[in-house]
């Protein structure tokens, strides 16, 4: 189990065998006098990963937005929330509830990828990738940290802002190398 759960790994394993032999959440939460919530929570990944594949860590998955849209058409059409999960491979039968609610509140709208608000370092960068000068546009003014450090003998207004660009890219390029290598070694694990 992980280490922010509210029981000990003793406890979910005897859960477990508790479910195993036909208790259901609530009679087992009883019985290992525990909270309820949260056996629900363990009960729910037993019945879509089975009693094995309960104690071993899960692998999140991302899910496109196509098959959440049919997950969501077909659990509300009345398929069972743990035979999709299953289906799908889930940890559990939470996201299928989501995703139908989400469904049901926006229709064809929902899970759409969200609208970039296109503000700050990306939206320089943005600027500089489509060959346009980022602080042409006007926008609102924001007080330039970086431009008190520099003397205007020393350096162009064109340099610097050249420089400064320069520097924010290398930033996001390096913040993406960081986010790649620790994708790589979690999937070395």
């Amino acid at each position: 189990m992980r280490h922010n759960c509210l029981i000990t790994d003793e406890q979910a394993q005897a859960a477990v065998e508790l479910f195993d032999h036909g208790y259901g959440y609530s009679a087992a939460a009883t019985r290992l006098a525990v909270h309820k919530p949260t056996l629900k929570l363990l009960h729910d990944r037993w019945l879509v990963r089975g009693t094995m594949a309960v104690m071993k860590p899960h692998q999140p998955r991302r899910v496109t937005r196509e098959t959440k849209i049919a997950t969501a058409k077909r659990y509300l059409a009345g398929e069972h929330k743990v035979a999709l999960a299953q289906e799908l491979g889930l940890a559990s039968s939470r996201p299928v509830v989501d995703w139908a609610k989400e469904y049901r509140d926006k229709g064809d709208d929902a899970f759409a990828p969200k609208p970039s608000t296109a503000k700050g370092e990306t939206a320089r960068i943005r600027a500089i990738d489509k060959g346009e000068d980022p602080d042409a546009h006007p926008h609102p003014s924001q007080p330039d940290v970086l431009a008190p450090k520099t003397s205007a003998e020393d350096i162009s207004l064109a340099e610097y802002r050249q420089l400064q660009d320069r520097l924010l890219r290398a930033e996001a390029e390096n913040a993406y190398l960081k986010k790649l290598r620790a994708l790589r070694q979690q999937g070395q694990q």
